[in-house]
């Protein structure tokens, strides 16, 4: 099977990428489309479903063109996709509504309500994780309250990726690691949380039967097949959660070893032989795509993004690299002027809906590229506090594997090595999610032995290791002493502001 091809898809939440990937680890085609993400209301984030699938079809067309290869040639595919979202299946197997995505915040009361009802003991026991705003059991509870016509027609409730892989195959189903993302699985049984449905009456049989990640989950349709020019019949794969895809793409399946992914959000996500649960519940414990593993993450919800509104509210379209080419001009620190990235409320370690951005100590001296530097440095500030989080709880903490987008400015990798005080590698792997989903598909379908038989093939040594800077390590100390007391002295004055914004 080595002339084997393998397709990874990533379903992210502003695009769609797809991945031809070779048997040994060369990446012969990649395509991208833009999703749109709607806002009828404000907090509110959905996306429709078939728009997932119509961008799957279009970037398979693409990036099979491009790689110009034979159809028989394809061994099999799989996914990698955003996590948490909620996808309300009918009886006929279309969507009854947009899907509701991570990034909405409309069920906050039922998450607070939630909360005081079952205690952190009992949700740690049950699910090893907090319940947040656009995470799928607050999803439901909201629906229960405000769309009964929507539940009573529902047939099935299905993450994102879930969903378009049911599209392709006509299978119904999930596995562990996306599965683990939704506040109604336990984690360290790997299956849907019993007592937890039975407590709050939720239906057990509208939730997909659980399978490994690496499993087959069924041939592709002939229908769909002839539009992307695949063979019907293809295999597909499983997949899972994006975070755990791509740290497969990027090697982080070894205790000890961490990523770091600044995108749209921020996430820090470290392997553990065993499910680690933090009994305060300020970050999440979800199972890996390998069976034998678990991973802790932290989350926060504003990290690119925060930049991205940096970008189109105030610099006028300023191009990111420009932007940080400007912060990079900056002394550490933006001349004490400090940024609070909780644009869309935060998780890790606040689990606040309600949280609010700000900037801090801004004065008449203070240009542009000091609020770009601020921006950035919040960010990772937010970070550490996830890394913290960690460490406080004896995870390993080794190495530190950046990836995302913030990985093509210097300046992102080097604020993470000195405010995380840790030394910063660099994966060499693109896509990293979209490639961890193509070998899922080569352990799914026997292309490679196991897994770690598909990272000594695709995944190649970091190619440079970015380290701490002494003075600018202590600078930093100092400023996120400051930064971590921000939240708590201004939290209920954000609170209340937000009561007349909203």
């Amino acid at each position: 099977m080595g002339s084997a091809s393998l397709i990874g898809i990533d379903i992210g939440t502003s695009s769609t990428k797809t991945v031809v990937l070779s048997a040994d680890g060369q990446v012969l085609a990649v395509a991208s489309q833009e999703t749109m993400v709607e806002t009828p209301h404000p907090g509110w984030a959905e996306q429709g479903p078939e728009g997932w699938v119509g961008a799957v079809v279009a970037t398979l067309r693409r990036a099979l063109s491009d790689a110009d290869i034979a159809p028989s040639a394809v061994a099999g595919l799989s996914f990698s996709g955003q996590m948490h979202g909620t996808v309300c299946v009918g009886a006929d197997g279309r969507p009854l509504r947009p899907a509701i995505i991570w990034a909405d915040q409309r069920s906050g009361e039922q998450v607070h309500d939630l909360v005081a009802r079952l205690g952190k003991a009992r949700l740690a026991a049950w699910t090893g994780n907090p319940v947040a705003t656009g995470f799928m059991l607050a999803t439901w509870l909201w629906l229960q309250e405000h769309e009964t016509e929507t539940v009573q027609a529902m047939r099935w409730l299905l993450l994102p990726k879930d969903y378009v892989r049911y599209r392709l195959t006509g299978e119904i189903g999930t596995e562990p690691s996306d599965a683990s993302s939704t506040s109604m699985f336990n984690p360290a049984l790997r299956g849907w949380s019993v007592p937890l449905l039975e407590e709050l009456g939720l239906a057990r049989d509208v939730l997909p039967e659980v399978s490994g990640s690496t499993a087959v989950a069924g041939g592709l349709l002939p229908g769909i097949a002839g539009e992307v020019g695949l063979l019907a019949g293809t295999p597909v794969v499983f997949g899972g959660s994006d975070q755990a895809v791509q740290a497969l793409g990027n090697g982080v399946v070894a205790p000890g070893i961490v990523s770091s992914t600044i995108g749209t959000g921020g996430q820090l996500l470290a392997p553990t032989r065993r499910c680690v649960v933090d009994p305060e519940l300020r970050m999440h414990s979800f199972c890996h795509v390998r069976q034998d593993l678990w991973h802790v993450e932290t989350a926060m919800l504003s990290a690119g993004l925060s930049l991205r509104w940096l970008r189109d509210q105030v610099l006028d379209g300023m191009a990111y690299g420009a932007m940080a080419d400007a912060a990079a001009s900056v002394p550490a620190g933006a001349d004490g002027l400090l940024f609070q990235p909780y644009l869309a409320g935060e998780r890790t370690p606040h689990m606040d809906p309600r949280a609010r951005g700000s900037f801090i100590g801004l004065t008449r001296r203070h240009g542009r590229a000091h609020l770009v530097r601020a921006v950035m440095e919040g960010v990772v500030f937010g970070m550490r506090q996830g890394l913290d989080v960690m460490l406080a709880l004896g995870v390993p903490v080794d190495e530190i594997v950046g990836s995302g987008g913030a990985t093509r400015h210097p300046l992102w990798l080097q604020l993470q090595a000195d405010i995380y005080n840790c030394p910063i590698r660099r994966t060499c792997t693109t896509e990293a999610a979209a490639v961890g989903a193509a070998m899922l598909a080569g352990i799914g379908t026997g292309v490679f032995g196991d897994m770690q038989d598909a990272i000594s093939r695709v995944v190649r040594r970091h190619d440079e290791v970015v380290l701490p800077d002494s003075a600018r390590v202590d600078a930093y100390a100092r400023q996120y002493v400051i930064f971590r007391g921000l939240y708590p002295a201004l939290v209920d004055a954000v609170h209340k502001l937000g009561q007349i914004g909203a």
